[in-house]
């Protein structure tokens, strides 16, 4: 079953079309990756999926239910996204930056102490629980993103590079983090410049160019990929395209 339908959706920026009535579909708990040359629209693409940016044209289906085209609360409230940017306050403590994104979401205290209780234990943080985000290693604030992401309890978790930066014994420590998540129920998307680990990790994955999905990938289809890589297909396909 697909949780996400995008069908034609148009976005445009000073008469430019930067989602060129993109059309795709995920299902419902897949990890999904997207990738494409910088510029092609991927951050609009993930902004307009959780709510921060409006579309001119097109229609978003969310677990089967068709999302109203300003209806900002309903994809804030089941989509929890992660930027590739640090999301926490140095300053406080990760209990202090859980119940911070929780009240943004007006959950009660009760709510963000259950929530918190499971999350900081699959995230292996519940020990740092009380320690400032400034003392955490690179690999602790990634998780930890995350993990305030996911403190509301959606349906999906959009993650944007979420092992920008970090060494390969670290980044593969997210992406088990990222499949345990998967495993809870969660449908995952994902945008990253490192193909090798959408190959090893994803279910299917869409490249994207001038603001259209061009082309989608469903790992389990060896043939299609003839044993090449999903580096090699890429470069490849730039080549072709310019």
């Amino acid at each position: 079953m697909d949780i996400i339908v995008l069908d034609k959706i148009l976005k445009r920026f000073r008469k430019k079309d930067i989602l060129d009535y993109l059309s795709l579909n995920i299902r419902e708990g897949e990890i999904f990756g997207i990738v494409g040359r910088s510029g092609c629209g991927k951050t609009t693409l993930l902004k307009v999926l959780i709510g921060m940016l409006n579309y001119e044209l097109g229609k978003i289906y969310f677990d089967g239910q068709k999302i109203h085209i300003f209806n900002k609360d309903f994809l804030k409230n089941n989509i929890g996204f992660a930027s590739q940017e640090n999301m926490l306050y140095d300053e406080l403590t990760l209990m202090e930056n859980i119940f911070y994104y929780g009240k943004l979401y007006n959950l009660s205290g009760k709510i963000i102490k259950k929530n918190a209780s499971s999350l900081l234990k699959l995230a292996d943080l519940d020990g740092a629980k009380n320690s400032l985000i400034k003392t955490f290693s690179g690999g602790m604030k990634k998780r930890a993103n995350i993990l305030v992401s996911l403190i509301h309890n959606p349906k999906v978790l959009i993650l944007d590079e979420p092992t920008v930066g970090l060494d390969p014994v670290l980044r593969d420590s997210i992406w088990d983090y990222i499949n345990e998540v998967n495993k809870t129920g969660k449908t995952i998307i994902v945008t990253s410049h490192l193909l090798e680990e959408l190959q090893d990790n994803c279910s299917g994955i869409a490249f994207m160019d001038k603001g259209k999905i061009v082309s989608v990938y469903d790992i389990k289809d060896k043939k299609r990929f003839s044993n090449k890589s999903l580096n090699d297909i890429f470069k490849e396909w730039v080549s072709k395209n310019g």
